[in-house]
């Protein structure tokens, strides 16, 4: 919306039964986010803030809500494969990995990060650990950071020197710079598969970017 020229960003409220709130801009939430909050009983209060600090202050003065608190919790592969089949928009899930973590908000999981050994031989040199999925509901994307620096404490406490993972070239990369990540380099994708070992491509085979942090 526009006043007096200047572009303004409206920000919605919802509060579920628990008494929790999110805020959201319009540009995150989107049609999908705002029928999966009311799958998981959101009710929208209002549409109308200008600003994130507004809206949390009407949640907390005349509901008496609770922000969402985000924290990451053990899971298994098989929930965390689970999560990304139902989830991912171009991914399947992987086959095997180091560890899982997951994103909830103290009642159900949110998101996963899964983490194992690097997919390229040439990444595989036993001290480099590579985040395979990452996968998190479109309305608690800030919690994609919060995977990331979870999986990175871990990788560093089991003697892994760097995390390498890779985002589609048309994805902008704004989460893994907020994670900490470096863009090494851009590749051309591809297939996997070759003339002496035939394989099915499970994966987008377009252009990738290889992102890395140094853990220690």
């Amino acid at each position: 919306m526009q006043e007096d020229g200047v572009i303004c960003m409206w920000y919605w409220l919802f509060i579920n039964q628990s008494n929790s709130f999110i805020v959201l801009s319009e540009e995150q939430l989107r049609d999908e986010g705002r029928w999966n909050l009311e799958e998981e009983n959101f009710e929208l209060i209002s549409d109308s803030f200008k600003s994130i600090s507004a809206a949390e202050d009407y949640a907390h003065e005349y509901y008496g809500a609770k922000k969402i608190r985000l924290r990451v919790r053990p899971i298994s592969l098989k929930d965390a494969q689970k999560f990304v089949d139902q989830e991912h928009r171009h991914h399947i899930a992987p086959q095997g990995h180091k560890f899982s973590i997951g994103l909830t908000d103290g009642h159900k999981i949110l998101g996963v990060i899964i983490a194992g050994r690097p997919v390229s031989r040439h990444q595989d040199n036993g001290l480099t650990l590579e985040v395979t999925r990452c996968c998190v509901r479109d309305v608690y994307k800030n919690g994609i950071s919060i995977l990331y620096a979870a999986a990175c404490r871990v990788a560093k406490a089991m003697g892994y020197t760097r995390v390498i993972t890779y985002t589609l070239a048309s994805e902008n990369g704004a989460s893994m710079r907020a994670s900490n990540f470096t863009l090494e380099r851009s590749s051309e994708g591809g297939s996997w598969g070759s003339k002496s070992r035939k394989r099915t491509d499970k994966h987008p085979t377009m252009k990738k970017n290889l992102w890395v942090r140094e853990v220690s």
